[in-house]
Order: C-alpha cells, then structure tokens, then sequence
C-alpha cells in the first residue's frame, strides 16, 4: 500500500509525505516545524515514522521548517550539492542534523527508492524526485519554467504525478506584482502555467500516468478552480473520462490533503 499527502501546498510553503503502510519520506519542508507536525498529527502520522527528508532547492517556501523539523526528528536531509550549498548559505545546514548530497543513482530508504531529476527554476540545482515503493511509484516535479525531457523520463509511467500549476496567466498579468516580477514567473526559469501543466497532464497521460495531483498553486494568481478546470478540460478534450481514464485533484493551498492510498 502506498500512501500520499500534501502537507502543505502554496507559494507559501510546500511539504508532501510519500510513505508505505508503515513509513515514509517527507518531500520538502516549506511550513514551521509546528505546522507540520500538527499536519502529520491530524493525518494520523506518527512522525517517528518519518525516516528521511528530501529536498528539491534551497528557496524558504520549501525549507522554511527543515532546520528544526529534521533535528527533531533526528532523520537525515538529502538534496543535491547545488541545493545543500544553497541551504548553507541560509543557515540551515548548521551541524544539528545529518545531511548527505544525493547521487545520481539515488538512494533506497527502507523499500523506497528515490531518484532526481534536474528542474528548471531559479536556483542553484533544484529537482524534482521519483520515489519506487513496493507495487508503485510516485513522481513530484514543481518549480520548474518548462518541462524538459529530463523531467518527462522522470515522471513516466508513474502511479501518481504531483506537477505545479502554479499561476494563471490573466490572473498574473493584470494582478499588483512588477513587471520584472511577472516576466520571471513566466520565464523558462519560472513556473509553469495551468495552460503549460494542462499541456503536460496530456503528455503523461500518453506515458500511463493516471493519477493527477496539481499542486504549487500561487496564492495570488490562481484558483484552484481554475487550476482544475485548465487540466481537466485539455484531458476531456483528449477525450478521457474522469474516474475512468485519470484522476485529478488540486492540492489545497497552505492546508492539508486527503491521504491517497493506493
């Protein structure tokens, strides 16, 4: 049985726990330590279940809590050399928990492999992450301006996709940010739009990915109304059926998700 949640899923922060019947793995740590404890205990996570921590870049809406989120665990941190040089800089890596650069075959934590793959964002080496559990796999890329081939290997064939849709372009376009805010949003090192996620649901859907979660949802310039609607109607228009050819939920923004268990 493989369990999935979002902690949390925002601009303003980012946590998602991918796990077995007994264990698992926390995929960032972008809300207080509190925060997300206090997700874990209203999920019925024991978070002495938590082995290890991952990280996909040094940005604060997914380290935000690490530093004393993995010392009270006492679980180790991987990520990448770019990002733990990142989360040195900022003060994270500070001796009070291990930490371990991951390798380009990955790493098996307990019966969960976990792999990464470059993103294209703006930091020092961000990525996403496949994790291979008993019977299934899951695949999470945010963060990212556009989706590479890298990226598509990555999530490929996976039993469950979480992919950011993160802004909507009339949204972001007419809304208060600056303008070199707005064009680096929008840029190859940005985010992607509900129009670019829709395009990439379609994709894997071709790749027998079944089950779409859209998370990463910008605070001010989305909906998760409008988050669904883009993908599901690109979906529809290929002409697949919800409930029989995919399933599709939108992460909850700052809040938590509905476990998934499949």
């Amino acid at each position: 049985m493989t369990r999935f949640m979002t902690l949390c899923s925002s601009s303003g922060g980012n946590s998602a726990y991918v796990g077995t019947s007994t264990y698992g793995v926390l995929i960032d740590a972008g809300n207080s330590c509190k925060q997300l404890k206090l997700a874990m205990k209203n999920a019925d996570i024991d978070p002495a279940s938590i082995k290890a921590i991952f990280v996909t870049h040094e940005h604060s809406d997914h380290r935000s809590g690490l530093r004393v989120l993995a010392s009270s665990l006492k679980v180790p941190v991987y990520a990448t050399g770019g990002t733990l040089s990142g989360l040195n800089n900022a003060g994270i890596l500070d001796g009070s928990f291990k930490y371990e650069k991951i390798m380009p075959c990955g790493v098996t934590v307990g019966d969960i492999h976990i792999s990464y793959f470059p993103t294209s964002h703006d930091a020092k080496e961000s990525c996403g992450y496949t994790l291979e559990l008993p019977g299934a796999s899951v695949g999470i890329a945010t963060d990212t301006g556009v989706i590479t081939n890298d990226i598509m290997k990555g999530l490929c064939g996976c039993d469950l996709v979480l992919v950011e849709s993160n802004y909507d372009y009339e949204m972001l376009m007419t809304g208060v940010y600056t303008p070199p805010l707005k064009a680096r949003i929008r840029s190859d090192i940005g985010h992607l739009s509900n129009d670019d996620c829709a395009e990439t649901v379609c994709e894997l859907l071709d790749l027998n990915v079944r089950r779409f979660v859209l998370g990463h949802l910008s605070r001010e310039n989305n909906t998760p109304e409008l988050a669904f609607n883009c993908s599901n109607s690109a979906l529809r228009r290929k002409g697949a059926v919800q409930g029989r050819d995919y399933t599709l939920s939108v992460a909850p923004v700052g809040a938590m998700s509905s476990y998934m268990v499949f």
